[in-house]
């Protein structure tokens, strides 16, 4: 038997399609034309409203391994990963790119703060590249909007909190004996 991991009104991340809230479990008949008629039997699916409009289906049975994950990510949870200490990214740009979007992709919640401060440190030592000022601006705003989410406030008020962090942690980095 099935163990249901979410329920109505719990907001996920879907890892390809974004932020969305769960209206309802919906069963599929196998003569459904959604339905994988090879199976022979109902399936099990979380219908979920996508923030950005729309609507979408995930097969219960597969919602771990497409990644839809619980929103997790308060402002709270991403100050303490802007915060702490920051992993060395590749020096090829190819490769570092590459890290980038594994850790974006990464279905533990805090691996993309994580991935946002490893840039935010290799910034502070050389110029970022245009596709990395892109992806951390994109990055950004995903942590901006699940920080909004989880925390129940505008995402101007999440966006001013992280990128007060962010300045605070570039301030600190830049002045480590606090001598400014």
């Amino acid at each position: 038997m099935m163990t249901i991991t979410f329920a109505p009104g719990d907001s996920v991340f879907h890892p390809r399609y974004g932020f969305g809230t769960i209206v309802s479990l919906a069963r599929r008949d196998p003569d459904h034309p959604w339905q994988d008629a090879a199976s022979g039997e109902a399936q099990d699916y979380y219908d979920i409203q996508l923030l950005k409009g729309g609507t979408l289906l995930v097969p219960i049975n597969r919602a771990a391994s497409v990644g839809l994950r619980a929103l997790t990510n308060s402002i709270e949870v991403v100050k303490l990963c802007l915060r702490s200490p920051a992993r060395s990214l590749p020096e090829n740009h190819r490769e570092r790119a590459a890290a980038l979007r594994v850790q974006g992709e990464d279905t533990e919640p805090t691996a993309l703060a994580h991935s946002v401060r490893d840039l935010l440190a290799q910034g502070r030592s050389r110029s970022l590249s245009a596709s990395e000022k892109t992806w951390l601006d994109k990055s950004c705003e995903r942590l901006v909007t699940e920080a909004a989410l989880v925390d129940h406030v505008s995402v101007l008020q999440a966006r001013a909190a992280i990128q007060e962090a962010m300045n605070q942690v570039n301030a600190a980095q830049s002045d480590p004996e606090g001598t400014k």
